[in-house]
């Protein structure tokens, strides 16, 4: 098989590598905007999920329910230690040690647009510290 071949003619592999980053994988609804589906994105960002701490869950969605139909960038959300990387051990205080990481998918940003629909803007990668 040529070079030609191979791009005209992918792999299942390769195609559904693909197509899965354009679909949601827990609904298979295609993403309305790039990795976020409307249907599941809002309610995977407050239900479906725990910290291990019921106090903190409890504090953490009702932050989240208390934000409303404005554009709010500091968002609070929990973020699975998964999607972290270059984790490294920065400093040992009293109490903990510290950690400098760079958090994968960033800030998220979201927002209610005129339609009443959630929104998430595009983010990047950042530098953060762990304790």
């Amino acid at each position: 098989m040529g070079v030609d071949d191979y791009e005209n003619n992918p792999t299942e592999a390769e195609f559904i590598n693909l197509v899965k980053d354009k679909y949601c994988s827990y609904c298979d609804k295609p993403f309305s905007e790039e990795l976020w589906c409307k249907e599941c994105d809002p309610f995977k960002l407050i239900e479906g999920w725990t910290s291990g701490n019921p106090n903190v869950d409890k504090f953490i969605k009702n932050i989240i329910y208390n934000v409303r139909n404005v554009y709010y960038n500091g968002l609070f959300e929990r973020v699975p230690f998964n999607r972290f990387t270059d984790i490294k051990e920065i400093g040992e205080g009293e109490f903990a040690k510290i950690y400098s990481a760079t958090w994968i998918d960033g800030v998220s940003k979201y927002y209610v647009d005129d339609d009443g629909n959630w929104k998430k803007e595009d983010s990047v990668p950042m530098k953060v510290a762990l304790k």
